[in-house]
């Protein structure tokens, strides 16, 4: 039975590749590379096959079938500026479950990878985790320019927002326009005035001189450290009660 809840693990890595999955659960509190946070059935012609479909009809209707964005921020607890990092990764019955009429299609969360060696591997449940500090180990963050998860020193935190400038803005002006226009949505990650944390600034990401002559006006906010030198660790996000 697939219940939503449930971590998962790999017992060798070519299960890591496989669309489905018949090793038991692990707790939660043990080191886990999945968490199940949808159960539901294949439905509609696809379910009517007698044999197993292929792999690739079978992806692309799991893939239509559990993401849904909605559902992946409220089961992690998502502020309404918190990003998400999380990739789905469904899992399908195996051709002999299928045969025996089994239809279940598990909707798994899978963190972020910066090592792909080592991850994703996360010893705790993601349910409600962007509403705790801990989240830091599962959010994106960045080290001069480089992605890091936010539990390592980092110097740019993403804000869950992309805004177009407009077009009466010029290019030598863009930096500070998206500072403008990006200071309320990262107070609202804050859930604080930047005038209250001196310490905190707006670091929009604009588009560059080549992309601005060819009409891109998308920015990007994020928030960190003021003084060019210093890094954070730890998730700013407010919805996360507290920094780590």
């Amino acid at each position: 039975m697939q219940i939503v809840g449930t971590c998962h693990t790999f017992r060798n890595p070519e299960e890591m590749v496989q669309p489905s999955d018949v090793a038991p659960p692990v707790p939660c509190n043990r080191p886990h590379r999945s968490e199940t946070f949808r159960v539901l059935s294949f439905a509609g012609p696809l379910a009517a096959h007698r044999e197993r479909p292929d792999p690739e009809q079978m992806s692309v209707y799991a893939q239509d079938q559990c993401y849904d964005a909605a559902a992946i921020r409220q089961y992690l607890g998502a502020g309404p500026r918190d990003t998400v990092a999380f990739s789905v990764w469904p899992r399908v019955p195996t051709r002999a479950e299928w045969a025996r009429g089994v239809r279940t299609l598990r909707c798994d969360l899978v963190p972020p990878i910066q090592e792909v060696k080592n991850g994703p591997l996360v010893a705790f449940s993601v349910r409600d985790v962007l509403a705790r500090p801990e989240s830091s180990a599962v959010r994106d963050c960045e080290h001069r320019g480089a992605v890091v998860t936010c539990n390592h020193p980092h110097d740019r935190e993403e804000v869950a927002t992309w805004l177009d400038l407009d077009d009466t803005v010029r290019f030598d002006d863009a930096r500070a326009a998206a500072a403008k226009a990006c200071k309320p949505i990262v107070e609202e990650f804050l859930q604080a005035k930047l005038r209250s944390e001196p310490t905190l600034m707006v670091k929009a990401k604009t588009p560059s001189q080549d992309e601005w002559a060819n009409g891109v006006r998308t920015v990007k906010c994020g928030v960190g450290p003021a003084h060019p030198d210093a890094t954070v660790v730890g998730t700013l996000s407010g919805s996360a009660k507290g920094r780590v």
